[in-house]
């Protein structure tokens, strides 16, 4: 008799807590991931089959230096098989010209060029223009008319994929016409990848329609489709016409999955409705559905997002005994829960108890820690924990930090945590510099702002540390070449708000003096912050006109150069 999980004494029962352990005791066992090969490694037989299954787990492990180097000892003539291991290894590392001369070797053996070789080399094309992609595509199918091809359904597919990506979906609904001209009938996931593109974009109602349409030519959709079409009605909260798709699934012919259901319940949980999330539990298991891992842990951010903390804990501490195996993913859930109500003292445990369970805190459990210890104005024990440098933290962790202090009004601390992120070589985004700049201009540092603004660095800071600034700077002037809109509209207000227009003064002749560009948008945003603050009723409103035409002279020089 198989085992069946049941609610530990110290939880109640209840609805909601029956359906996620029913979707624990139907849980499969989840596929363990193949280790990668060690550096070096050799077939365990000289063919090219053998070679192959080597060169794809060396890739799946995205470690394109190891396939390179096994095609290049290949102890036999290259297959087209080899060469599109090749060639999807390089473009997926990034290595977008490496894989385009792999492509370039390939028809120079005469082997015939295949559709895998075209999907891996259209992802090269992609980071460059939609041209690229025509261009390429046009040479594809050239050499493949040279080597005795016919393309088929699948090389315009690609074409399709790539054109949706580019978000251009009505110029991917033409290579539909033009397939149906070369007497290429249009496959499933033709439209299918069509229909991706009018969802994600939030043309529904075109989305419906090509689904119509399928079924009207003789090309009936699959679940893949219909899963597709789900995420679509989700995305704009059309949960009733997705109750219906599932209602009239049998009779059209589909039935939904695992996947189908995830996406589902992700999006009811997402909108609240956390009792329509745990019934589908009972659905899926009314019609044989398995449960995977990921549905499991919808269900449990369910049980958080229905501040069913005490519940939660206890299911994590039963976990074993349930039959559930909880990785760091379920924990940050709840942490980040408890976190956004306040309950920051539960937020440490549970990192406490990531840590003795061996289960292994990740970045994203200590940023929420970092988060929690701010709230509690706990600021120093949170430094403690960044200056762990045994864990890569990332700018949103920095920026964590930095936002707290900068709530409270430490000028100094935000600048301490500025410059030892800069020191441990992350590098600040636009939201640490916008923090930067609401903290200096909280302790009326305007003239620090100013010129943080167009050069962010920490020599300005730091008066009398100039040394020290050009040794932590990471070349961020370098890298700004413009002004960044939405940095001048914040500086811009605490200066008007502030009454410092001289300084509004000193900021735009700056502007002008570095050659920044100034457009008509940043014009008009400070206009309309004077006229909020009632300067154009003000008896001084010659002083704004100074600045409106300081404004106008730096357009004017920008039109001339």
């Amino acid at each position: 008799m198989p085992f069946r999980p049941t609610l530990p004494r110290s939880c109640p029962r209840e609805r909601k807590l029956t359906s996620f352990l029913a979707a624990v005791a139907s849980l499969s066992d989840p596929l363990k991931p193949t280790p990668s090969p060690p550096a070096g490694a050799v077939p365990a037989a000289p063919t090219p089959a053998a070679y192959n299954a080597l060169m794809s787990a060396y890739s799946r492990a995205g470690r394109p230096d190891e396939v390179l180097r096994l095609f290049r000892s290949l102890p036999f003539q290259s297959t087209a098989p080899l060469f599109t291991t090749l060639i999807s290894s390089l473009a997926d590392s990034g290595r977008h010209r490496a894989a385009r001369a792999a492509f370039s070797s390939l028809l120079v053996s005469g082997l015939p060029p295949t559709t895998s070789v075209l999907t891996a080399l259209l992802k090269a094309h992609r980071t460059a223009s939609v041209e690229s992609v025509y261009h390429f595509f046009s040479d594809f199918l050239a050499a493949m008319a040279a080597a005795g091809c016919t393309a088929d359904a699948a090389v315009y597919n690609c074409l399709i994929s790539a054109l949706c990506d580019f978000r251009r979906v009505d110029e991917a609904c033409g290579v539909l016409d033009l397939m149906l001209d070369n007497h290429i009938w249009p496959t499933i996931r033709s439209y299918t990848t069509i229909l991706r593109g009018y969802c994600e974009q939030g043309r529904i109602l075109e989305a419906e329609r090509l689904v119509d349409t399928m079924i009207e030519v003789g090309c009936p959709p699959d679940v893949i489709t219909y899963s597709v079409l789900i995420e679509g009605l989700c995305s704009v909260g059309e949960f009733g016409k997705v109750e219906r798709v599932l209602e009239e699934s049998q009779e059209m012919g589909w039935t939904p999955n695992s996947v189908t259901y995830t996406i589902y319940m992700s999006a009811l949980c997402r909108m609240g409705f956390l009792d329509e999330a745990f019934r589908q539990v009972d659905i899926m298991r009314s019609r044989g559905v398995s449960m995977t891992l990921e549905t499991v842990n919808i269900l449990f951010d369910c049980l958080c997002r229905d501040a069913r903390f005490s519940e939660a804990v206890c299911l994590l501490e039963y976990s074993g005994e349930l039959g559930w195996e909880v990785d760091v993913f379920c924990y940050n859930t709840l942490m980040s829960r408890l976190c956004e109500v306040g309950d920051f003292a539960r937020v440490l445990k549970l990192l406490v108890d990531l840590i003795k369970k061996g289960i292994g805190p990740d970045m994203f459990s200590f940023t929420i820690a970092i988060r929690s210890l701010c709230g509690a104005g706990k600021f120093q024990v949170a430094k403690y924990l960044l200056d762990n440098e045994a864990m890569s933290y990332d700018v949103v962790a920095f920026n964590t930090l930095i936002h707290g202090l900068c709530m409270v009004g430490d000028l100094h601390g935000v600048i301490e945590i500025y410059m030892d992120m800069t020191s441990r070589n992350v590098i600040p985004n636009n939201f640490t510099i916008a923090m930067v700049i609401d903290s200096l201009c909280k302790q009326k540092k305007f003239l620090t702002a100013i010129n943080f603004l167009l050069e962010p660095s920490v020599e300005y800071l730091v008066p009398g540390h100039e040394s020290l600034g050009k040794c932590l700077v990471l070349g961020l002037e370098s890298s700004r070449k413009c002004l960044v809109p939405d940095h001048f509209i914040r500086l811009t207000n605490w200066l008007v708000k502030a009454k410092g227009l001289g300084y509004v003064l000193i900021l735009l002749r700056k502007i002008r003096s570095e050659g920044l560009a100034l457009d008509v948008f940043l014009f008009n945003s400070l206009v309309r912050i004077f006229c909020w603050e009632g300067y154009c009723k003000h008896e001084n409103f010659y002083e704004v006109s100074f600045i409106l035409d300081s404004m106008l002279e730096c357009l004017s020089s920008q039109q001339t150069t």
